[in-house]
């Protein structure tokens, strides 16, 4: 069977790479399972400075959930779902090292989601962001609508959220959700360069002004 999460380290850097490039990276619950103990092992492991997470292919970083899959649940199972999503995703924001998600083509849905959970969202010229849940009769249920809100504001969150449009590359980085765009020609030696420097930095000084910086650190810093 084929492993839904791959995990590479090397260098303090570990690379969590969604691995269903047939359906763009949609996440199931198998997937979502993987991801999880990815992320429990890399917050557990002294050795890993870095976690970056990608999408496996040329086209998706990931589409978001798996609907084949959430529309064969019970209204039950459905909550279980979001609550677990919502569980792995809040584990990933919180992580105690810097988290880069590297978005290649499209990061729709849940997979939009899970690229808000992480400090930077760095994109390739083909990155292409949407949240397409209300089309499908639903809500995002991994939090995503209130990081949208915290990190883009209320008025640019609605325009995501509720228009559905797909916002390209370039725009997503003025509305604030991408980071930054990696050029074609250097997005390799430019992601380099942005990883070895947070490995180098001192990781307990490093966990600490993630944790300021995130508000959660009331010591006055």
């Amino acid at each position: 069977m084929t492993r839904k999460i791959i995990v590479q380290k090397k260098d303090g850097i570990a690379e969590i790479v969604l691995n269903n490039p047939a359906k763009l990276n949609c996440i199931g619950l198998e997937m979502l399972q993987a991801l999880e103990q990815a992320v429990d092992l890399a917050g557990a492991d002294a050795g890993t400075r870095v976690v970056l997470i990608k999408g496996a292919g040329e086209r998706a970083f990931s589409t978001g959930a798996d609907l084949n899959e959430f529309r064969s649940l019970s209204p039950k199972g459905r909550e279980e779902w979001n609550a677990y999503g919502n569980t792995v995703f809040d584990k990933i924001e919180k992580l105690s090292k810097p988290t880069i998600a590297l978005i290649n083509g499209y990061a729709m849905g849940g997979g939009l989601e899970l690229a808000l959970c992480c400090d930077f969202r760095f994109g390739t010229e083909t990155a292409l962001i949407s949240s397409p849940e209300l089309q499908h009769g639903w809500l995002p249920g991994w939090g995503g609508m209130t990081r949208l809100c915290r990190l883009i504001g209320e008025a640019r969150a609605k325009e995501v959220v509720m228009l559905n449009e797909r916002i390209p590359a370039h725009q997503a980085v003025n509305y604030g959700i991408l980071t930054r765009v990696l050029p074609a020609d250097r997005e390799e030696t430019e992601l380099e360069a942005i990883l070895k420097h947070l490995s180098e930095l001192d990781s307990t000084v490093l966990a600490k002004a993630k944790d300021a910086l995130m508000g959660s650190n009331r010591s006055g810093y």
